[in-house]
């Protein structure tokens, strides 16, 4: 065997030991608060990640999944459509979701407060009245962010129509990452709905609709959203989004038949919020500030695309992935320094400069590979620690064995005056 190829399987083998007994310790919080000095990084690592495939078209076909359609209400539609109201048009929005309703979906979800009438003192407009009426009448799953609609429970007007969770779930850095995971008793997330109808689920089964999905960890607070950017064209320009099943619409092109009656928009998914002004509705993520609406069709597209609501790689796959793409780092450093620098003076600068930099890179590569094929992610940082924890293990480890050696060694050298004392005492 190669002395290359022993060295990185031995120092690839401390990584890894190194990182099962931290995960440990950090699993079952031994270290109490010091904890935080080792996981708060995570979050941060994985943002990285995420940046890297913002631009990356998905390589993964959404099969025997809807089309997802984003009709959103730009600053033309708004101007248009609802001028001088902070409040959107309701008989708009009855007049937009009709036509929908035209494309025999399988469900639709409003991004809007409609819990009060426009007017003020609860009188409701004729406006609010066509979109009760439409709301008594529809026979489709139409998804809404409240319990009521127009001051009536949803529950009375029409078991067609189903509460989501519409707010969006902010990390302890304010950041918006995740899809928050199903809890009993508790609205499902409006992505999840909508995922949930694309695979023709019931939302009343609520329970189906939860194990629609692979549970993942049960201790995590849910699935981390695979953010890209979805593409606004203009007027008669063409192009393609990054999610390939994803349509971007504007109110006024639907309303003027801009969507073509297909095969593949008969039975699409719609999602119909407002992205005029801007400041109304955005959130901070990993990628900048990001709409409302645009945060729920990249969540319904992580899970339609992924099909997994496990947010990092398991202990199997990791075991398997990291300690081959170490090993690959390390053998390639130690044959530059082992090998092509063996007889410079600088073996030992060189090697202590690169060993973790090509590391670091090679397990970089990895996550953003491994997310953009399969929507997990891989904590590059992590094994990292690992690395910088075993070489100071071994720094230590070969200091007191140098220690000791020179404990040795002046220990041998005092019994051998001694000895020559004694000898020559005898001598005398």
């Amino acid at each position: 065997m190669s002395p290359y190829v022993g060295k990185a399987l031995w120092r690839t083998g401390l990584v890894v030991l190194v990182m099962l007994i931290s995960s440990y310790i950090l699993n079952n919080n031994l270290l109490g608060p010091f904890s935080a000095f080792i996981k708060g990084p995570q979050g941060a690592s994985l943002d990285r990640l995420a940046r890297v495939v913002h631009r990356w078209g998905s390589p993964v076909p959404v099969r025997d999944f809807p089309l997802v359609v984003l009709l959103e209400l730009e600053q033309q539609s708004i101007t248009q459509l609802s001028p001088g109201s902070n409040v959107f048009h309701r008989g708009q929005l009855a007049r937009i979701t009709r036509k929908i309703l035209g494309y025999q979906p399988k469900g639709i979800f409003l991004d809007f407060d409609l819990r009060y009438p426009s007017n003020e003192g609860g009188v409701r407009s004729a406006g609010d009245q066509q979109l009760l009426a439409l709301f008594r009448e529809v026979r489709t799953p139409l998804l809404l962010p409240d319990p009521v609609a127009l001051g009536q429970p949803l529950s009375r007007l029409n078991p067609f129509l189903h509460t989501v969770q519409a707010q969006v779930f902010y990390d302890s850095d304010g950041q918006t990452r995740k899809i928050p995971r199903p809890r009993p008793g508790q609205p499902l997330a409006a992505s999840l709905g909508l995922y949930c109808l694309g695979l023709g689920i019931d939302l009343r089964d609520g329970h189906r609709c939860q194990q629609s999905v692979a549970p993942g960890n049960p201790r995590s607070d849910g699935k981390r959203i695979v953010y890209r950017e979805i593409r606004r064209f203009a007027a008669n320009a063409t192009g393609s989004q990054l999610w390939p099943n994803l349509v971007v619409i504007s109110g006024l092109d639907f309303l003027n038949d801009g969507l073509v009656q297909s095969e593949a928009t008969q039975g699409a998914l719609f999602l119909v919020g407002r992205t005029y002004p801007q400041a109304d509705d955005v959130h901070f993520t990993a990628m900048g500030p990001v709409q409302g609406i645009d945060i729920h069709a990249n969540a319904l597209l992580t899970l339609a695309t992924y099909r997994s609501f496990s947010e990092t790689l398991g202990w199997g796959p990791v075991l398997l992935v990291v300690p081959l793409v170490v090993f690959v780092a390390l053998w390639l450093t130690y044959s530059i320094t082992d090998g092509w620098l063996r007889a410079s003076r600088f073996q030992g600068f060189v090697q202590a400069l690169i060993e973790t930099a090509v590391a670091a890179w090679f397990l970089f590569f990895a996550g953003v590979l491994i997310l953009q094929y399969t929507g997990h992610f891989l904590d590059y940082l992590y094994p990292i620690v690992a690395f910088q924890m075993g070489a100071l293990l071994l720094k230590l480890f070969a200091g007191g064995k140098k220690d000791e050696n020179k404990a040795s060694d002046k220990g041998q050298e005092v019994a051998d005056k001694l000895k020559e004392v004694v000898q020559g005492t005898g001598d005398g």
